[in-house]
């Protein structure tokens, strides 16, 4: 055995025998704890508080001072080249034992380098990936906290982990992230500091250099995905389909055949018209692509001349109704005289009627009007217009159509991929309102990739009445907004979480907490999650769901007894008596038993069987790893004649 673990062990022994373990020793260290960096120097002084003292001294595995006949003794290390330092303070007393008291020593070194070591780049978009983070040579590990930063946002904080070893060693945190187009040039960064506590010291983080994140995603529009455009009187448009992804999109575009206008590859199409119709932008890249239409349509004629005429016309028709009927004759002259002309021919009315002609109102009826539809499924929708119509068409990313000859369009799409997918039926009427559109409400839905459960911030088994939180994580879930998250002891649901606040319609990851008190009664007991997508009457009628494995709950608790603690048990003449002690506990008890007889084996089992056992007290303890029991039982004699 080497010096350092006879120290320790003699140690432990002081303070498991010494009156340290029960009382204060009559002394005060200052100070009373030391945190110092490795190669650096430390003093502490240690003073007696009382008058009965003889003498004292410092005991350490690395510098001591022996006993002083003194009520202070200092303790003066000029250099600290050990990271296993282990010194307590004793005080001899007068009257009294010896008394001891350990001085809580941290040594540290700060990390040699902390480094990111990333996964090749470029990231796809959507795609998993782990950065890790290399602490070099830091000590203590247990006291290392690592924390990552994407730009100016914290998104993970860990401490490091080694077992009890107070030496410096190399230890990595690791991070998984999902690639998002939002993180493309954004700057990873992880440090590394020190916790030592509230007391400090407080020392700055050692940080890696950062690592710029390179995302591939493909194109997509800040600006809206479809744009109704007026074309003015001159005919002059320009048409903008800048769109942002990496690598840098490529541009095409399709335009009405007769229009017979030359387009480039640039996002920029300027025209000169006017031309109406559906103009489609398609951006790619090695990502995908993405669409954007134009839809361009005549301005509105200005009826103003038109209504002033048709407004003079019918005043005068009125004036000339309250008036009487107006007489042409055959030579065109006119007379207010009913039976007569100026040549004394029989006259022959002309009535003028005149008629105003107003919108019947937009008329667009959606065939269904609410679709949901999974993930890659196909899926088809009529827009029917209920009155003439010039153009009737849908406006959408995927799939565009329209008519100029029938009532009804379809849009229809075999396999629907896009999360963003608004699409919209719009009509051009003869008559006002002249342009209208409906909306249709696609509920596009993906069942969870994975559901899982698992403890937070804990490992083994629970102890009774203790706190715990168990979470359930559900990976890439649309639409958020329709899930319900329900959790299930056994079969009983204790708790749902519903997720209605959010709004994302494209894919996310959520989780749930859910706080137990384990009983024993729930020793053994399975928790599990459901992820449920509540779509309406629309949607599938058995909901999609995806559910957890189980997690078993291993509780553990003090021994209980089945019945009385105490026992009175009478003693027959050869005749055999039964002690039962069993008691109820996790981990299983272990038993003892005290007998009033120093001469009486009573064994370690639960329950004692015995023709030879003595009148008196017999003691049986059930005890484990959270607590102990006793149970008294009392053997008497029978008395005789009873």
């Amino acid at each position: 055995m080497g010096i350092s673990a006879l120290f320790i062990a003699c140690s432990c022994f002081l303070l498991y025998t010494g009156e340290s373990a029960e009382t204060p020793c009559p002394f005060v260290m200052t100070p009373s704890r030391v945190v110092v960096q490795y190669g650096h120097a430390f003093t502490v002084n240690c003073t007696s508080t009382t008058d009965e003292v003889e003498g004292m001294g410092w005991e350490s595995n690395y510098k001591g001072t022996g006993l002083i006949y003194s009520p202070h003794v200092q303790l003066n290390i000029e250099k600290v080249d050990s990271f296993d330092i282990a010194s307590q303070c004793y005080i001899n007393l007068k009257n009294s034992p010896q008394c001891t008291a350990f001085l809580p020593i941290i040594v540290y070194k700060i990390p040699d380098s902390v480094l990111i070591v990333s996964e090749n780049q470029p990231i796809e978009e959507q795609q998993d990936f782990e950065m890790q983070c290399n602490v070099s040579n830091v000590a203590p590990v247990n006291s290392t906290v690592v924390t990552w930063y994407l730009g100016d946002t914290r998104i993970k904080r860990e401490m490091l982990t080694s077992g009890v070893s107070q030496k410096p060693s190399t230890q990595s945190s690791v991070i998984k992230i999902t690639a998002d187009k939002d993180a493309h040039r954004k700057k990873l960064m992880c440090e590394a500091k020190f916790d030592f506590g509230p007391a400090g010291p407080h020392l700055l983080p050692i940080r890696s250099p950062p690592v710029d994140l390179h995302v591939l995603y493909k194109p997509f529009f800040k600006e809206p995905k479809v744009e109704r455009v007026e074309v003015p009187a001159n005919g002059k448009i320009t048409l903008n389909c800048t769109a942002q992804g990496n690598p840098t999109p490529n541009y095409h575009w399709q335009v009405p055949k007769p229009t017979g206008q030359k387009v480039g590859h640039q996002p920029i199409l300027d025209l000169q018209g006017p031309f109406p119709g559906t103009y489609n932008c398609t951006t790619s890249n090695s990502q995908g692509s993405s669409v954007k239409q134009f839809v361009l349509t005549d301005a509105p004629r200005d009826y103003t001349v038109l209504a002033t005429v048709l407004g003079i016309l019918a005043a005068l028709g009125f004036l000339l109704l309250i008036s009487g009927p107006f007489i042409v004759t055959k030579d065109g002259t006119f007379s207010l005289n009913k039976g007569g002309y100026s040549k004394g021919q029989p006259s022959q009315p002309i009535c003028c009627w005149v008629y105003l002609v107003s919108g019947d109102g937009c008329s667009l009826s959606l065939k269904p009007s609410r679709v949901v539809v999974g993930f890659g499924e196909a899926v088809s929708v009529s827009c029917e217009a209920t009155r003439p119509v010039r153009v009737l068409g849908w406006e959408s990313a995927i799939g565009p159509s329209h008519t100029q000859q029938e009532q009804s369009v379809q849009w229809k799409v075999d396999s629907l991929i896009d999360w963003i997918e608004e699409p919209i039926c719009y009509g051009v009427f003869h008559t006002a309102p002249r342009q209208c559109e409906e909306k249709l409400n696609l509920v596009l839905y993906k069942i969870p990739d994975s559901v899982s459960i698992r403890p937070v911030d804990h490992t083994g088994p629970m102890v009774e009445a203790k706190k715990y939180q168990l979470l359930c994580e559900v990976q890439n879930i649309a639409p958020v907004q329709y899930l319900t998250l329900k959790w299930y002891r056994g079969d009983a649901m204790v708790h749902n979480h519903s997720f209605s606040d959010l709004t994302s319609s494209s894919p996310v990851q959520v989780s749930s907490i859910l706080e137990i008190f384990p009983s024993r009664a729930e020793n053994g007991a399975s928790y599990r999650c459901v992820a449920e997508l509540e779509l309406g009457p629309e949607g599938p009628q058995q909901p999609p769901s995806v559910t957890s494995d189980s997690l078993n709950v291993s509780v553990q608790f003090p021994p209980t007894f089945i019945g009385s603690e105490t026992e009175v048990v009478e003693l027959i003449s050869g005749a055999e008596i039964v002690l039962n002690c069993t008691a109820l506990g996790h981990p299983s008890p272990v038993y003892s038993w005290q007998s009033p007889s120093p001469m009486q084996l009573t064994g370690d089992e639960a329950i004692l069987i015995s023709s030879t056992l003595v009148p008196g007290a017999y003691i049986c303890t059930a005890s484990n790893s959270l607590g102990k029991k006793t149970k008294n039982f009392t053997v008497k004699a029978k008395t005789k004649g009873v």
